[in-house]
């Protein structure tokens, strides 16, 4: 956690679990794009985070960063648990989750954003103009489920964010990316990768035992930059 004008950021991991197999993924061996065999699958559950933020403690707290470093919290079973527990015993303006969005169902992503309003910002990983594009890196993850969620999200009172890794791939198609978002009531951001361990290429084998590359974008990429709905 880091202290923000006397409060606290919480910024935290819930799960190790991941539906997607992202080549450059910490989590992910790039040799057949499985999890890596050293990293244990464990997640939090709701007794587990409310020892770790008791009542007393939530209102001391900003800002709920929920993020994915080493799994998808929405991988986590009780992350709507959580959710709620923050939401109906503080007062803390904004929840954050990134997630890649290719997971649960409709309803599921309906009723969190009616229960958190807009005081939950949920940021969908959107790689591509089509699910070719987009699965080239964030695979085993379906572009169409993606957007529908977002636009669920949005349609609940809730904030929706679409986010691009950017590589050389998708380079030329941002402001498209970016259109699909704000069509669906979403802003949109990029940033470029930055795991480059052998230079412009990354080498990696897929589920097939194919050998496969990911390229670096070009530098202009190198800074986000945020793009609102209209």
């Amino acid at each position: 956690m880091s202290w923000i004008r006397g409060k606290q950021n919480a910024w935290i991991d819930l799960s190790t679990y991941c539906n997607a197999a992202c080549p450059q993924c910490h989590r992910t061996n790039p040799n057949g794009l499985e999890k890596a065999d050293w990293l244990e699958l464990i997640q939090w559950d709701l007794n587990q985070f409310k020892k770790a933020f008791p009542k007393q403690i939530l209102n001391s707290i900003s800002f709920f960063e929920i993020c994915g470093t080493w799994g998808d919290p929405c991988m986590n079973k009780d992350i709507f648990k959580i959710c709620e527990y923050i939401i109906k015993n503080s007062k803390i303006p904004k929840i954050s989750i990134s997630t890649n969005g290719s997971m649960r169902d409709e309803l599921w992503w309906w009723e969190l954003g009616i229960m958190c309003r807009d005081r939950l910002n949920v940021i969908f990983t959107v790689d591509g103009i089509n699910q070719e594009m987009h699965e080239k890196y964030r695979q085993k993850t379906d572009l169409s489920k993606i957007l529908n969620h977002m636009e669920i999200i949005v349609q609940s009172g809730a904030i929706a964010q679409g986010f691009t890794v950017v590589f050389k791939h998708n380079e030329k198609h941002i402001d498209e990316i970016a259109k699909m978002c704000n069509l669906r009531g979403a802003t949109h951001t990029w940033i470029s990768s930055n795991r480059w361990p052998d230079g412009n290429v990354f080498k990696y084998t897929d589920h097939n035992n194919n050998e496969q590359v990911l390229e670096k974008s070009e530098d202009v990429y190198k800074t986000n930059r945020l793009i609102h709905a209209d």
